[in-house]
């Protein structure tokens, strides 16, 4: 077999291992944050909402953001919000300045049980990268931002896809 045939087969197997790990990778994640979220006695839904409220920092979380983050649409969220306010992980609070926006926050108490599995799991993949040099440490920082992005994309593709699914689906 020539040299470059040989790269050839080379890089479509590794390709091919990258598709394979990458699927693999996204199953045991999914399942991991469930294990996680119902010891607590939620979904990973629920904690992955949980997390974007965090995330948004000082940004004013309500229903509708969560809606456009997730893709889910305003009922699911009404659902997962009024099972997490239950539980205590959540409040609502109506904004002071247009009393029709209802705010979402986060009760920071009622997360503690959760600190402990996530910040386990932190070290383990924190103890694993210190192996790599900061040349391959940025290669990897670079591949897993340039991932989100493009996960981020494809959500937001899915969505504006489900909106024109669900206006011909009307129209029928």
């Amino acid at each position: 077999m020539s040299k470059a045939k040989s790269k050839k087969s080379a890089r479509a197997e590794l390709l091919a291992r990258m598709w394979d790990l990458g699927r693999r990778s996204s199953t045991q994640t999914v399942f991991l944050h469930e294990a996680i979220a119902q010891t607590a006695g939620l979904n990973a839904t629920d904690t992955k909402c949980i997390d974007l409220i965090l995330r948004a920092g000082e940004r004013s979380v309500t229903a509708g953001w969560l809606s456009n983050m997730t893709g889910l649409t305003t009922g699911a969220i009404t659902h997962i919000l009024d099972r997490l306010e239950k539980r205590n992980y959540i409040q609502r609070v109506r904004d002071t300045e247009d009393r029709r926006r209802v705010l979402i926050h986060v009760v920071p108490k009622t997360l503690e049980p959760l600190h402990p599995k996530y910040e386990a799991i932190g070290r383990a993949f924190m103890s694993f990268v210190e192996q790599y040099n900061d040349d391959e440490l940025a290669t990897i920082v670079g591949y897993l931002e340039k991932t989100c992005e493009i996960s981020e994309q494809q959500l937001q593709k899915l969505i504006a896809e489900g909106g024109e699914n669900a206006e011909r689906s009307a129209r029928k």
